[in-house]
């Protein structure tokens, strides 16, 4: 046996996993509404395709997660591992970047858009790579029977930052009287802080050697590992989408947006709007959570099948409930219902797939990645087919139940995989 097999998982392994899952998210949320607005009260007047440009330049580090995962897969240190060193030196980066913004002087009204570009990219390039690195530790350390649950919670975790730690932090700026460089260093200490917990994690110092060419191209010549790109190809092909249309339609409904085709506008003016969205998807980001546990709850003790089973199922059920023609409180409460979905969604995928990875354990880490690839590859056509689907059809309901639909391709790309090479209980032990 190598020393790899014989690490013992400890429990609170999983707290030191969720802080740094979380952290992920929370550095994307605050790009996506900090960021944004103060730029606008720094600036005083901004072009709206200058925030759209920052918005998706700064994404481009998260494209390379395959080669982050190389190598992290091929690359460590003797005697502490391949995975700690990468996370804590790559995430700290990240986190010294967020200081630097907070301290005086450093960003002026001439400077601010080129600064937060140039610090946006380098940011999440630490951020990116340390995401990756640490999908592979989850995956080298966590036994098969808890996988579902960790690896489900830890993307639940960093949703809810992602979705919901932008609003909070809207709320202790506004009310808290919060400075926004402020956070930004709180944030960036928060962030190192992490990453050296990671130091508390024994990791293997022993792994089998990972030659590129040859593993590479393992991941390209059977018929396993293509089934298993499709199921994760749309896996998550509704989950950003779905997310900003029940937002949307439930403000409608309010009366807070005023919506004439594709068209919106405030009718009133009423920039509390910002906050009322922020409770929403703080909402659907308990129903995340809550499906996330769910599901790797159910992935680990039951089957990993009946797990995406029950999250089709409840996908489905949530999309066509949005459709009833109810008062705005009752589809807040199916808004929980959606986002439970798309957390359970992912939970019992990723069960799946980090299964599937550990049947390459050379290069586990860039296998995870490639299905990840995958996945992204699938929200962003969600999102660009439901904008058709809206466009041509001017209506939500129809939105609705095309996501509805769309939503269950993925189980046939599922129901092509073999038990035996996602059922933890299947899987012989060598």
């Amino acid at each position: 046996m190598s020393e790899r097999e014989q690490v013992e998982f400890k429990n609170y392994y999983i707290a030191i996993f969720n802080v740094n899952y979380l952290f992920q998210g929370i550095n994307q949320s605050l790009f996506a509404v900090i960021i944004p607005i103060y730029l606008i009260q720094f600036i005083g007047v901004i072009d709206a395709s200058q925030l759209a440009f920052l918005g998706s330049i700064i994404m481009l580090p998260w494209i390379f997660k395959i080669f982050y995962g190389i190598i992290g897969d091929k690359f460590g240190l003797k005697k502490i591992g391949r995975r700690r060193p990468w996370i804590i030196s790559m995430v700290s980066f990240s986190g010294v970047l967020w200081i630097i913004l907070g301290l005086p002087n450093v960003i002026t009204a001439e400077n601010s858009i080129s600064v937060f570009t140039i610090m946006g990219i380098l940011i999440f390039f630490g951020v990116a790579f340390g995401d990756t690195i640490i999908d592979g530790l989850l995956l080298d350390i966590t036994p098969k029977e808890k996988l579902g649950r960790v690896s489900g919670l830890n993307w639940g975790l960093r949703s809810v930052g992602a979705i919901a730690g932008g609003p909070l932090f809207a709320l202790l700026v506004v009310y808290g009287g919060l400075e926004v460089p402020m956070l930004f260093i709180i944030v960036g200490i928060f962030t190192i802080l992490c990453s050296f917990l990671t130091f508390f994690i024994k990791e293997p110092t022993v792994y089998p050697e990972a030659k590129i060419g040859k593993h590479l191209k393992e991941m390209f010549n059977n018929k396993r590992d293509w089934k298993t790109y499709g199921f994760a190809l749309f896996a998550s092909i509704i989950d950003s989408v779905g997310i900003l249309f029940v937002s949307i339609f439930i403000l409608i409904n309010m009366g807070l947006l005023a919506s004439s085709g594709t068209s919106l506008s405030l009718p009133s003016g009423d920039l509390n709007i910002y906050l009322v969205n922020g409770y929403i998807t703080m909402i659907i980001a308990i129903g995340v959570v809550i499906g996330a546990i769910l599901g790797g709850q159910i992935a680990d003790r039951i089957t990993r099948k009946v797990s995406v089973y029950i999250a089709y199922i409840i996908t489905t059920i949530s999309l066509l409930l949005m459709m009833v023609p109810l008062e705005w409180p009752i589809l807040l409460i199916f808004s929980t219902l959606v986002g439970c979905a798309i957390g359970w969604r992912h939970s019992s995928y990723a069960a799946v797939v980090t299964e599937i990875s550990k049947q390459h354990p050379e290069m586990s880490s860039t296998y995870y990645s490639l299905c990840n690839a995958f996945a992204n590859l699938g929200s962003t056509l969600g999102m660009s087919l439901t904008g058709i689907i809206l466009g041509a059809t001017a209506s939500y309901l129809i939105v609705f139940l095309f996501m509805a639909l769309i939503s269950n391709i993925g189980l046939a790309g599922f129901l092509m995989l073999k038990k035996e090479d996602y059922e933890h209980k299947a899987i012989k032990e060598n």
